[in-house]
């Protein structure tokens, strides 16, 4: 399901072929770089993962904390977590993606997606920083029908839901920006610079403001909104897309909006393969819904938010000479072998939380346990942090990379809304067994090691699949075509 005009472009003149100065030249359809302005290509994209990662990062780190601070159970926190947002993907993604495949203007066709959210993106940010003298606003307005703990929860949820919305404009096409701009021979050391860019941007949150997440909430958030603004922008300006051929029509879209849908789900999962590709994500985030309540537990246990974050922060930095290793040879490996492994490897060490459950230790020896575990996880997880750029460019079609990229997202929001719902009543069944008390954040790496451990059941499907088709050979793996001519 290659578009032919980009095909026979790439194979015209392969990427880092000479153009007779001297001169090496890579090319993806009708962009052509010299290794200078591909090293410009790369500064801008990274300069955008920077910041967009530290986005990423103060959500789910500190929004729990703030949260809890208020009052909110350990159902409610899952619920504003992870399923709402889940719905908000469910709707957003497939629209927003598949829409950007078929959008065309003269910037391109994801930048103007990047220019509309970006500005929404920092008001959001600003807001949740004044989300106390909001919240007490809001209790004014009730007439003191709502308690001040309240009225801030609410305008929390609120912008909570607002972010992921605005989250499909900068996050999804900014993802699918690679395709459209990296050149494919060289992508996995693009991805292998775009997870140390990544990296570095957590160590810079976990050392230097994860500890005061607490103290100085409002200032992160002011400060954040005014950086990513400022950064995006810049990036949007500077990355330029290049041309591209009309829009394929929808299977059987006819001139309905009922045709179109149809015409989605039947080509994004009109094959056994990208089922299982969907699951293995799907079955992925569910175990992610207990991310949140790993760094609860690990306060349950005594350690310290400062601990915490000098666990994650120096986890991150042995984690760059891993992902500068593994990016110098992930375009020569067989990366869907590479990551169906790892996957396996990934459940078994999360399997050694498991000893918080049934042993119990001081504070310094949870504190050295838990270094030792999150050092060989994040080890593993970097070299599938880097394969994970390149294996869904090699497993979907390059034309409708933003529609099957959203169909895999909108079925991982899907079962998002039931793991956060499931999550929260699974900790809160455990404080019950254990009577309120704190323990039951121990329980937290069950649910990671089962659904983990699905997850790599279809990992396996899906190399199974390639091997057959075309050996380890991926250059000559052709997904399956489900459009219906």
């Amino acid at each position: 399901m290659t578009n032919d005009s980009e095909s026979a472009a790439v194979q015209a003149a392969p990427a880092g072929a000479g153009d007779g100065t001297g001169r090496r030249l890579y090319h993806l359809g009708s962009l052509t770089y010299t290794t200078r302005g591909l090293g410009m290509l790369f500064f801008w994209l990274l300069w955008g993962a920077f910041f967009a990662t530290v986005v990423e990062t103060v959500i789910p780190n500190v929004i729990p904390l703030k949260l809890r601070s208020l009052g909110a159970s350990a159902l409610l926190i899952s619920i504003f977590m992870t399923s709402l947002p889940g719905v908000i993907r469910l709707v957003w993604n497939p629209v927003i993606s598949t829409w950007s495949d078929r959008y065309r203007s003269r910037w391109g066709r994801r930048i103007p997606f990047l220019l509309a959210g970006t500005p929404a993106m920092a008001m959001i940010f600003v807001a949740m920083g004044l989300s106390d003298p909001l919240g007490h606003f809001i209790v004014r307005l009730s007439g003191g029908a709502l308690s001040a703990s309240d009225g801030t929860i609410g305008v929390v949820v609120v912008l909570l839901l607002l972010f992921t919305m605005c989250n499909s404009f900068v996050w999804d096409p900014y993802w699918l920006l690679f395709n459209d701009t990296v050149p494919t021979a060289v992508m996995g050391r693009f991805s292998m610079m775009f997870r140390i860019v990544s990296t570095v941007s957590v160590v810079a949150f976990s050392f230097l403001i994860f500890p005061y997440a607490e103290t100085h909430y409002r200032e992160m958030f002011l400060c954040f909104g005014v950086f990513f603004a400022v950064a995006y922008t810049l990036m949007c300006l500077n990355v330029k897309e290049g041309e591209y051929p009309p829009a394929p029509p929808m299977s059987h879209a006819g001139g309905s909006w009922v045709g179109k849908v149809k015409g989605y789900f039947r080509e994004s999962f009109g094959h056994r393969f990208y089922w299982d590709i969907c699951l293995g994500a799907a079955l992925t985030q569910v175990g992610n819904a207990a991310v949140p309540f790993m760094l609860l537990m690990n306060k349950s246990m005594g350690l310290n938010l400062q601990q915490i974050g000098w666990i994650a922060g120096y986890g991150a930095l042995i984690s760059l000479p891993v992902f500068f290793v593994s990016g110098l040879f992930i375009d020569r490996w067989n990366v869907v072998k590479l990551f169906a492994y790892l996957r396996g490897v990934q459940t078994a060490i999360s399997a050694g939380f498991l000893i918080f459950l049934f042993v119990d230790m001081s504070v310094m020896q949870v504190l050295v346990v838990s270094v030792v575990l999150n050092l060989l996880l994040l080890g593993v997880t970097a070299v599938m942090l880097v394969a994970s750029v390149p294996i869904n460019m090699r497993l979907l079609p390059r034309e409708r990379f933003g529609q099957f990229m959203s169909a895999i997202s909108m079925l991982v929001g899907f079962t998002g809304i039931a793991a956060g719902i499931l999550m929260g009543c699974f900790i809160d069944a455990m404080r019950w067994v254990h009577h309120g008390s704190e323990f039951a954040y121990r329980y937290t790496p069950v649910w990671l090691v089962v659904f983990y451990g699905l997850a790599s059941f279809y990992q396996f499907r899906v190399f199974r699949y390639v091997r057959e088709k075309c050996g380890d050979n991926l250059d000559a793996f052709v997904p399956p075509d489900t459009s219906c001519k």
